[in-house]
């Protein structure tokens, strides 16, 4: 506790973020919204995620989470978020509410069908926010390649699932 105050005293907080768009072909924008919903499931195919679970549902549209992410202790950090989804819209945004290495941790997902629904514009934003020093150095490497880690995997995911069909 007093080594946290000392360092948000000692050194600055500092957000990073990233953007990460892409085209998925032949991926509907309604099967990776409902992928990327399904948290529980993230441990399977996410890179470092050791752990994921929808701890509570607050509403149709709203719910925590935690994710475990690292490598191994003390490599690794469990988080809590708090998740909004939007099936109107088709974003689901994030936004850390418990986390021993970060500030603050957000992020945004945007899709938006293409090519009479076949494909999907896909728009990934990240923001973390940290005072740590260690963490800041090495945000600016790992960043953009953490987000192309992440949408390329669940651009792997849907094309594992089979497409739902809406009538």
């Amino acid at each position: 506790m007093l080594f946290t105050a000392f360092r948000s005293l000692a050194f600055p907080t500092i957000t990073k973020q990233h953007v990460e768009r892409r085209l998925l072909r032949g991926v509907p924008a309604h099967h990776l919204f409902q992928i990327i919903q399904d948290v529980d499931r993230y441990k399977s195919f996410l890179p470092l995620c050791s752990h994921s679970q929808i701890i509570s549902r607050l509403s149709p549209n709203e719910f925590r989470a935690t994710l475990t992410v690292g490598f191994v202790p003390p490599l690794s950090d469990t988080y809590t978020s708090h998740v909004t989804v939007n099936p109107t819209a088709l974003t689901i945004q994030t936004k850390s509410i418990e986390s021993k290495w970060l500030d603050s941790l957000q992020s945004m997902w945007k899709l938006e069908a293409a090519n009479d629904g076949q494909d999907c514009h896909v728009d990934f934003s990240m923001s973390l926010t940290t005072s740590d020093p260690i963490i800041l150095q090495t945000l600016d490497q790992v960043m953009k390649q953490v987000a192309n880690q992440q949408v390329t995997a669940f651009e792997t995911r849907c094309r594992q699932i089979p497409v739902v069909k809406y009538n």
